[in-house]
């Protein structure tokens, strides 16, 4: 496909990377020819320096014939101008970055109007993973399928118990449990299990249940639920704003630091019965001042990694019992391990998984398209969810005990009229569903793929 990617900073520069790696044909724009010359160094892009509002350069990058412009830079308003400008020399989608709440808000009033296929909000979408993690402690992160129907969790296994005790499929028996261990990520190795497979103390477990089955999971392995009833956040960016929103829904009683006076005083304003102290939130003296040995949850957003990498370790010593940590750049979550600085979420990379599915959806074909896609495992395995649209298929109608499915495929659930169905030997996939699976194949793009 030939898509042309408008800014060329953390979350740009990343969704270049990412399409360029599936093999599409990308254009790349940025006023800032550094950033563009490290790109194209890196990857076979074609780069073009200058500003995303001009027509021309635009028309030069190819919008008239390209498959999907991506505008992604620091500005909402030249985002949407953008695709705007895009649409009407030819391009069939748009995707528009819109990360300020106040748009962010109204976008679906006028996103039709102006042609855009999709809005992408890295902070709000952040800020609903952050709100997840909180329900359990220890949780890597959590995804959601279905609207909401189905969810895939990771965590680490700490502790022996129940999980660790017998096979997989003596598990599910023994405890009639709904839940299906996707992956396991064990030392370097990515695992796609079977039911004689057992979980083992350090792994890494990725697992999909409904809602409701996730607790009881969770509670063989050991974690229990606890929301917490405060929260200590460092920084009052657009995360902190969309998260508080949400904590307020709940109770979850929030208290945020910020540095910043004007960032401090707009926090303020948007939520006057909250409490937010202009401090440095670095400060040891004042975080024990404001409960950090108290407090149920740490969450830290401030706009540098190190910081946040630093202060999530620290409230890990100071043994918190939910700790967040925000990082920007991938290389530098590669640095640390969740042990030490909590759960680690990166806007960036949830922007990454939601767009590549996306443009899979695209160029599907055949009888299915992606409607979701995320990195699970390390980043080492992806959970995609197709849409069986065809009413006969070589996958239709048959059992999936009966099915040449590729060994690294495993299929979880089958999502069909808002009921969930956890896959087993004997359940079908019909025309109309949606089907969750867990691979370490990378690029599916139809679920005809899974079949050998």
């Amino acid at each position: 496909m030939n898509i042309i990617v408008v800014g060329a900073g953390k979350v740009g520069g990343l969704l270049v990377e990412q399409l360029a790696q599936e093999g599409h044909r990308v254009v790349s724009i940025d006023h800032n020819e550094k950033k563009l010359l490290e790109l194209q160094n890196s990857f076979d892009v074609l780069c073009l320096s200058g500003r995303a509002t001009n027509a021309k350069l635009l028309a030069e990058a190819g919008a008239g014939s390209a498959d999907l412009v991506i505008a992604a830079t620091d500005s909402d308003e030249a985002n949407m101008l953008c695709c705007l400008l895009a649409r009407k020399q030819g391009a069939k989608h748009t995707i528009a970055r819109v990360r300020t709440p106040e748009l962010a808000d109204e976008i679906d009033l006028f996103a039709d109007d102006m042609g855009l296929s999709m809005t992408i909000n890295p902070e709000k979408y952040a800020a609903q993973e952050i709100f997840s993690l909180l329900r359990f402690p220890g949780l890597l992160s959590v995804e959601s399928f279905g609207h909401g129907l189905f969810e895939m969790i990771e965590f680490r296994l700490t502790e022996e118990g129940p999980a660790t005790s017998m096979p997989l499929y003596e598990l599910a028996s023994k405890y009639n449990s709904r839940a299906l261990v996707c992956a396991i990520r064990r030392g370097h190795e990515t695992i796609i299990p079977g039911g004689n497979d057992r979980l083992m103390v350090g792994d890494g477990i990725c697992f999909a249940a409904e809602p409701a089955e996730t607790e009881r999971f969770l509670s063989l392995c050991g974690i229990k639920r606890h929301m917490p009833k405060q929260a200590l956040i460092l920084g009052a960016g657009h995360i902190t704003y969309y998260l508080i929103r949400m904590m307020r829904e709940i109770g979850i009683r929030p208290v945020v630091m910020e540095q910043n006076p004007a960032a401090a005083e707009r926090m303020e304003q948007f939520f006057p019965e909250i409490l937010v102290i202009n401090s440095d939130g670095t400060n040891r003296d004042v975080l024990e001042e404001e409960g950090l040995d108290t407090t149920s949850a740490f969450i830290s957003l401030t706009g540098t990694d190190e910081i946040n990498m630093l202060m999530g370790m620290y409230a890990i010593r100071k043994n918190v019992p939910r700790v967040i940590t925000k990082i920007s750049r991938t290389n530098m979550s590669d640095l640390i391990d969740n042990d030490r600085a909590g759960s680690i979420v990166c806007p960036r990379d949830i922007i990454a998984s939601r767009v590549v599915g996306y443009v899979r959806a695209m160029e599907s074909a055949g009888d299915s398209n992606v409607e979701a896609l995320y990195r699970i495992a390390d980043k080492s395995a992806e959970a995609l969810e197709f849409i069986v649209n065809a009413e006969h298929s070589e996958l239709t109608g048959t059992p999936l005990r009966d099915l040449q499915i590729r060994e690294g495929v495993l299929v979880c659930a089958i999502l069909r009229k808002g009921k969930v169905i956890i896959a087993r030997g004997n359940d079908t996939i019909e025309p109309g569903d949606h089907v969750i699976i867990a691979t370490t194949i990378g690029q599916l793009t139809d679920l005809s793929m899974i079949l050998k």
